[in-house]
């Protein structure tokens, strides 16, 4: 192709980069309804060219990588090989879809590749959240973040009905223009009334109603969050003693916690010092939270992030993750949330979903020789162990509450087992300090405001440094942090037990693009 019929696929590929990376920032989310146009005319344009498959996988993954350094630039700030390798991988694999629509309508109408474009897309995204390598940040439902109150409906369809919205929307946008000169006036004003109705007002205002007409029906719960501001890179394993951050985080709950308070959520990793599960409810970090706080208020549980580890004396016990102690023992260390009461049981889980090449090698049972690249990031390198799914913690009175650690707040399919198992209040407990003071840890929680819609759960939110607070159950921010702040909050949520259909029904949903993708591909070979 000559340089001057390249240059508008150039041009509108600079476009999409700029559509869709400005639409993740607050205020300009509606750009998200026609950022995927741009990607639309170029494969139209390269359709019939003999190099059509080359033109198109080029033009999208760049505008796809363009898309990701734009949006999660800061990812460089905790390890620049994990961020190269989360925005080739990403931008590759968002690039599966356009080549499948690219190929289905070389042999079938524009109207059948578009929709199995957005089933391959939402498909793409199902399958994200699954596998190792999963980084699903850019999920497109996520742009909905930080205007919860026009996606309420979330409660029915999860984030895959925000990012079914956005790609069909952009669809009815491109069919418009992509034959504005050939259709009547007539019938342009009626596509037009239909899209600025059907996916413009409905929408929103199914939205609100749905807001207005849902009522929570649940017990008060007063809860404190603490925020120690312990810098994750001079201070929080190296610099700082454990000892003492354990004391700055019991001297900061102090400042809110009475005998009202029924929980205090520390952030992740909160308790260090390589606490033994064998004999944790002896450890140092356990007994000091139980003489400094729980002594004082015997109907506290603190529910707190904890570096852990298991040994194993037998080969049975071992894991795949395991590590070599001596010739005789193995161990697994683990990212852990503990929850600690009167009693003499400390209870513990351990976060399922692990950063991919920061706390886990992806499928490290088949691609071992990859432990030798793994990045040293928290205190720990190599894989952690992990629980099999998603574990509540009692807090005692019949009364669960869910343990989610970091990462996990992203993944709204695996926070509904949580809330299927019984838990009346999402506990989010992070570390955001990696990235900086950038949009990195607004992004993380603004997050959970779409998990709190989806479960009609509140939410109490413990980040060591980034954002801490509480989310109510229609996705609002009741109160937060300052960035980079040490302090402690408390307020007094509602624990819930009503059930929505997105928690009831959430694996089918997710699933459902995969069937009906299938489906067509199907039908379409008959």
């Amino acid at each position: 192709m000559t340089t001057k019929t390249l240059r508008q696929p150039i041009i509108l590929t600079i476009i999409g980069i700029v559509l869709l990376v400005i639409s993740w920032l607050p205020f300009f989310t509606p750009l998200i309804f026609v950022a995927f146009i741009p990607l639309f005319f170029i494969v139209q344009q390269f359709q019939k060219s003999e190099k059509a498959r080359l033109y198109i996988f080029t033009t999208s993954f760049f505008m796809f990588f363009g898309w990701n350094i734009g949006t999660t630039w800061w990812l460089k700030n905790a390890t620049l090989e994990g961020a190269i390798a989360a925005f080739f991988i990403n931008s590759l694999l968002m690039c599966l879809p356009v080549l499948l629509y690219h190929f289905v309508q070389k042999k079938s109408t524009s109207k059948q590749a578009e929709w199995i474009f957005v089933l391959a897309w939402l498909s793409f995204e199902y399958l994200h959240h699954k596998w190792e390598f999963s980084w699903p940040w850019l999920t497109i439902g996520n742009v909905f973040s930080t205007v919860p109150s026009i996606v309420q409906w979330l409660e029915f369809t999860g984030v895959a009905g925000g990012s079914l919205w956005v790609l069909y929307t952009n669809i009815l946008i491109f069919r418009l223009l992509k034959n504005w000169h050939s259709r009547p006036l007539t019938v342009k004003y009626a596509t037009i009334f239909n899209i600025v109705f059907f996916l413009g007002f409905a929408p929103i205002f199914c939205s609100y109603y749905v807001k207005n007409q849902y009522r929570a029906n649940g017990i008060p719960i007063t809860v404190a969050v603490v925020q120690p501001n312990i810098d994750p890179y001079h201070d929080k394993f190296e610099g700082m003693e454990p000892a003492m951050q354990t004391a700055k985080m019991l001297a900061l709950a102090q400042t809110v916690v009475d005998s009202g308070t029924q929980l205090v959520c520390f952030p992740e990793t909160a308790l260090l010092g390589n606490l033994d599960e064998g004999w944790i409810s002896n450890s140092e970090a356990v007994f000091s939270v139980k003489k400094n706080l729980i002594n004082l208020y015997p109907q506290l549980a603190v529910l707190s992030g904890a570096d852990t580890y298991k040994m194993y004396s037998t080969i049975a016990e071992r894991t795949y993750t395991a590590r070599k102690f001596n010739e005789n023992l193995y161990y697994d260390s683990y990212n852990t949330a503990l929850l600690i009461d009167k009693s003499d049981t400390v209870q513990i889980y351990h976060k399922s979903k692990l950063v991919p090449g920061v706390e886990a090698i992806p499928y490290q049972q088949y691609l071992a020789f990859l432990i030798t690249a793994a990045i040293n990031l928290g205190g720990t390198s190599g894989s952690l162990g992990r629980s099999k799914e998603a574990t509540n913690f009692n807090i005692g009175l019949n009364q669960k509450v869910a343990p989610v650690i970091c990462y996990e707040s992203i993944f709204g399919e695996y926070v509904t087992d949580y809330v299927r198992k019984g838990a009346g209040l999402l506990c989010i407990i992070t570390n955001d300090g990696w990235w900086g003071n950038t949009a990195g840890h607004r992004n993380h929680f603004d997050y959970a405001r779409l998990r709190a819609i989806e479960t009609r759960r509140y939410v109490a939110r413990s980040a060591n440094t980034g954002i801490s607070g509480f989310i109510d159950d229609k996705g609002n921010i009741i109160s937060e942090t300052i960035w980079w702040t040490a302090t402690a909050q408390k307020a007094t949520l509602l624990y819930l037990t009503n059930i929505t259909f997105y928690v009831k029904y959430a694996k089918y949903i997710e699933m459902l693009p995969i069937f009906l993708l299938i489906l067509a591909l199907l039908r379409r070979r008959k």
